[in-house]
């Protein structure tokens, strides 16, 4: 009788590093968390790095303020609907986006913030 020697499992296949994510001058790169805005490097906090890779996932379609406050739950800071709003303003500025006219960030009235595609028209 043959005794079958064990075979070790396979280690698991390392996950492909995710690609960068590119809106124009803005250069998102998810396998390192960082953020390069014309060339430069944008330091974000890490509330403001999960909104923006959130949105920008989403690019073209509204995410709500409960669908942010999902994204950046578990986070050790206490996150409030309203405290959305305010993270965001902080991510606009660091982007240099307008409000009044975003690049980036768009508020969509009664419904959340919108991650401009770069198809999408203003």
């Amino acid at each position: 009788i043959r005794r079958a020697t064990p075979v070790a499992p396979a280690a698991p296949a390392a996950a492909p590093a995710e690609r960068p994510l590119v809106f124009g001058e803005l250069r998102i790169e998810p396998s390192s968390h960082a953020v390069w805005l014309r060339g430069s490097p944008l330091e974000l906090t890490p509330i403001e790095y999960d909104l923006l890779l959130t949105l920008a996932r989403a690019a073209g379609r509204v995410l709500s303020r409960d669908q942010l406050l999902d994204a950046v739950a578990g986070r050790e800071y206490e996150v409030f609907d309203r405290s959305i709003d305010v993270h965001i303003s902080y991510l606009r500025r660091k982007l240099g986006d307008d409000p009044k006219s975003p690049t980036y960030i768009k508020t969509v009235r009664a419904a959340g913030y919108l991650f401009r595609d770069e198809t999408e028209g203003r």
